[in-house]
């Protein structure tokens, strides 16, 4: 407590004052050091039937699990998820105090723009005000949840962890999903992978704005992909946030769209003869390489278009082993050493298996929050990187970084461009591959 008043500049409050506020401020506040996963308690402010156990809510699951009520338990479980991705974020649950009265309690914080390491929230007793929140709320979206009585297809998704909460018929006979394999689907897996480069773009339009309006392509289980006219807006759904995409005027597409090479991933971006002849030079110095270091040199060495990269990292990952393997090629001197293994817990593989990212792109490492950011990129001084990942049968093994000393260098707008390298870095990886097996043998 002492550190976090001492970090106040002086002259805006005195550090009296501020102790006498957060001490007397009618709620319990804390701070977790995301990095650490520790949390602290700032005052000694308790839950009406809790007392000091206040705190073991947020700091105890099987504690908080006795205590939460069943239905509610996954608003906490999706409020703490969103601390670790340092999102601001807010929820009300309910728990049985040792009482036996129910209590209805909200949770709420932000992440500390200075420090992103550190996440600042607050845990209050909204048990009085509470009435009138659901009369709002009920007043506000009774008709929002009423999908079923829509004849257009219409899905419901979870703003936290873009899970599928809800779909009505119309949507079930239009993506041809059996109902238990819908609610296993996320945000990602509805769209057609051409549409998935802007995917992240409306998602944040959508939260920020609440609404979002457009074209978008759309992939089916065993039928042809289909566009369509969609609106999306942000309402509340059993208590919580969530975004209604409800899709119009919709078009089957023909079947010669599903052979097109646009679509291909490994011929993603290839549309005029200067870009085919890049990829077939830089391909045919790869044709016989297994050395990773060399691989990656050589992408690192010629590149093309808006690539902008000074740092190329390899990642060999391994889920179920928690454990990811470095290879990198750097136009500047690194500490980073060939084969480096780093924990699959808050790597960028992590992150993107989890969201299902066909790409991420990180403006600025100092703002993240993974642990890979902070364990890797930072010490080494890059700003701001393009993550590839790719899949082996469903399962991923392989995430290709391009990193830059500079912030903001990589935009949605040239993934076209860092397409170039698929191929050629696919080709090495597999004679990479190859070697490591036949050495072994």
């Amino acid at each position: 407590m002492e550190k976090i008043l001492k970090s106040i500049p002086r002259g805006i409050i005195k550090e009296d004052d501020l102790f006498n506020f957060i001490e007397d401020f009618p709620a319990l506040l804390w701070r977790i050091d995301i990095i650490q996963n520790k949390i602290e308690y700032l005052n000694s402010h308790q839950i009406e039937g809790l007392g000091p156990e206040s705190g073991l809510i947020l700091k105890n699951i099987d504690f908080s699990q006795k205590l939460i009520l069943k239905e509610d338990a996954h608003l906490l479980s999706q409020f703490m998820q969103a601390v670790r991705r340092g999102e601001t974020a807010a929820t009300i649950f309910r728990i049985k105090n040792g009482k036996g009265r129910i209590i209805w309690i909200k949770v709420t914080g932000t992440v500390n723009r200075k420090n992103p390491r550190y996440y600042l929230g607050y845990m209050l007793d909204v048990t009085d005000t509470v009435g009138i929140v659901q009369d709002i709320l009920e007043n506000e979206t009774g008709a929002d949840v009423m999908i079923e009585q829509i004849d257009h297809p219409v899905i419901l998704i979870d703003t936290y962890d873009k899970t599928i909460l809800a779909h009505n018929k119309a949507a079930k006979e239009l993506f041809g999903h059996p109902a238990e394999d819908f609610s296993k689907l996320n945000f990602y897996n509805l769209f057609h992978p051409r549409a998935k480069a802007y995917i992240n773009q409306i998602y944040d339009e959508t939260f920020f704005k609440n609404y979002w309006h457009g074209n978008l392509t759309f992939q089916r289980m065993k039928k042809p992909p289909f566009r369509g006219s969609v609106v999306i807006r942000k309402i509340y759904f059993r208590g919580i946030r969530v975004f209604q995409l409800s899709i119009y005027d919709v078009v089957v597409e023909e079947k010669s769209f599903q052979k097109s090479p646009v679509l291909s991933e490994k011929n993603q971006g290839f549309h005029d003869p200067v870009r085919e002849n890049y990829v077939a030079q830089l391909t045919s110095r790869l044709k016989h390489e297994s050395d990773m270091s060399n691989i990656l040199k050589a992408l690192l060495d010629n590149q093309y278009g808006h690539m902008n990269f000074d740092f190329i990292i390899y990642s060999d990952v391994y889920k179920k082993k928690n454990k990811v393997i470095v290879y990198t090629a750097s136009k500047f001197p690194s500490s980073v050493k060939q084969g480096e293994v780093f924990s699959y817990e808050g790597t960028i593989a992590q992150n993107a298996d989890r969201y299902n990212m066909d790409h991420l792109i990180v403006e600025d490492t100092f703002s993240s929050i993974k642990a890979i950011d902070w364990a890797l990129f930072i010490p080494l001084g890059l700003r701001s990187y393009f993550a590839k990942p790719f899949f082996n049968r469903r399962v991923m093994r392989t995430v290709l970084v391009l990193c830059s000393t500079q912030k903001n260098m990589f935009f949605d707008k040239h993934v076209s461009d860092y397409a170039l390298l698929y191929t050629p870095f696919l080709l090495g990886l597999t004679n990479w591959r190859k070697a490591g097996r036949n050495k072994k043998k």
